[in-house]
């Protein structure tokens, strides 16, 4: 389960964007994270629980956030 806002947020605008498409607005948020933010950056997900699911849930943990800062090379000398 993802709980991150800004991919709920850019799910969202895919689906205004195709006028109420589910299919086709998921399809722009797998191509957003496999094409850009897999190949382009360094793509962290952080995960958690909430109370909720905690207990009950066989696994509670979920993606809560997302973290995706560009990549450095770090080869370079300063």
């Amino acid at each position: 389960m993802i709980e991150d806002w800004e991919t709920g947020q850019l799910y969202w605008n895919c689906l205004t964007r195709h006028e109420g498409n589910e299919h086709k607005a998921i399809e722009d948020v797998r191509k957003k994270y496999f094409n850009d933010f897999a190949k382009t950056k360094d793509l962290h997900f952080y995960l958690g629980t909430t109370q909720k699911n905690h207990y009950v849930s066989h696994n509670p943990f979920m993606i809560i956030g997302t973290f995706h800062p560009k990549v450095e090379n770090q080869m370079k000398l300063f």
